[in-house]
C-alpha cells in the first residue's frame, strides 16, 4: 500500500514538473533579438524624444512616413492609435517621474507565437524608475506600450489608503444624500397640506367678505330707494293705515317699494 502511494506521488510530481517546464519554455532567440533591437528604437523615438507633444497629434500622412522608418528597423505598430497611446502613456509617466536618464540593458521577454509576447524593461528617470511594458502579437506587431512609474511599498500603501478613503467617502456621501431625499419625502406632503389649508382659509375669508359687502350693498340700495321715495312711502303708509282702520303708521315700516309686473290693478273698480 505504501509503495502504491509513493508511486502515485512520484507520478504527480513528474506531471507538475513537466507542465512547469512547458510553461517556462525559452523564447526563440531570433524573437528575442528582434525585440531587443526594437526596444532600443522605441526608447529613442518615444521615451527620449523631444517632440512627444507633436507626436500625440501626428497626422495620418506623417504617421505613414514614421511607420516606414520603423519598418526599415524591423519595428511594426499594430495601428496609429497604438503609437499615439504609447506616446500619451510616456508623457503621463514623465509628469510623475521626471525626465529619462537611462535604461537597463537586460530585458524580460515571455510568451509564445500563439499568445503573443510580453516585454518589460526598467528605465531610469530623475524622480523614480519606470517600467516600460510592451505587448506583441504572434507576428511581432506591437499592440500596446505602457510606461508605469514604480512606487515604494510605503507610497503604494498610502496611495491605496487614499483610494480606499475616496471610495468610502463617495459611498457615504451618496448614502447621506439618499437619506436626505427620503426625509424630504416625509416633509413635502406636510408643507403641501399647510399650503392648501392657508389657501382654503384665504378663500373662505374672501367669500365672507364678499357676502358682507353684498349685504351692505343691498341695505344701502334699499336706503337709497327709500330716500328717493319718501313722499311715496308716506302716501302708501297712510293708505295701509287707513285700510287697516288704524290712525297711525307706527305698527309697520315700509323698507322698499317695487313695481309690480301684474296687470290685475287695471281691473280694480273705483
Amino acid at each position: 500500500m505504501k509503495k502504491l502511494k509513493t508511486l502515485f506521488l512520484g507520478l504527480g510530481l513528474s506531471v507538475m514538473f513537466i507542465f512547469a517546464g512547458c510553461g517556462k519554455a525559452p523564447v526563440d532567440p531570433a524573437v528575442v533579438s528582434t525585440i531587443e533591437s526594437n526596444r532600443e528604437t522605441l526608447i529613442k523615438e518615444i521615451a527620449m524624444s523631444d517632440a512627444k507633444a507633436d507626436l500625440v497629434n501626428i497626422t495620418e500622412d506623417d504617421y505613414k512616413i514614421k511607420a516606414d522608418e520603423f519598418e526599415n528597423e524591423n519595428l511594426k505598430f499594430a495601428s496609429q492609435d497604438t503609437f499615439v497611446a504609447a506616446v500619451n502613456s510616456c508623457l503621463a509617466a514623465e509628469d510623475e517621474a521626471g525626465s529619462i536618464t537611462g535604461y537597463d540593458r537586460n530585458i524580460t521577454v515571455s510568451g509564445n507565437p500563439e499568445d503573443g509576447y510580453k516585454v518589460t524593461e526598467l528605465l531610469g528617470y530623475t524622480g523614480r524608475n519606470v517600467n516600460m511594458n510592451i505587448a506583441y502579437d504572434g507576428d511581432l506587431n506591437i499592440t500596446d506600450i505602457t510606461f508605469s512609474p514604480i512606487y515604494s511599498m510605503g507610497e503604494a500603501m498610502t496611495k491605496a489608503a487614499l483610494n480606499t478613503l475616496l471610495g468610502m467617502g463617495s459611498v457615504f456621501s451618496v448614502l447621506i444624500l439618499i437619506m436626505i431625499i427620503i426625509y424630504l419625502f416625509g416633509i413635502i406632503p406636510k408643507i403641501q397640506k399647510k399650503s392648501a389649508e392657508k389657501k382654503a382659509k384665504k378663500a373662505a375669508a374672501k367669500a365672507n367678505n364678499g357676502a358682507v359687502e353684498t349685504n351692505a350693498n343691498v341695505v344701502e340700495t334699499e336706503a337709497e330707494e327709500l330716500v328717493d321715495d319718501y313722499e311715496l312711502v308716506a302716501v302708501i303708509s297712510a293708505a295701509i293705515a287707513a285700510y287697516e282702520g288704524s290712525g297711525s303708521t307706527d305698527g309697520f315700516v315700509v323698507r322698499s317699494i317695487k313695481k309690480s309686473q301684474s296687470k290685475k290693478w287695471q281691473n280694480a273698480q273705483y
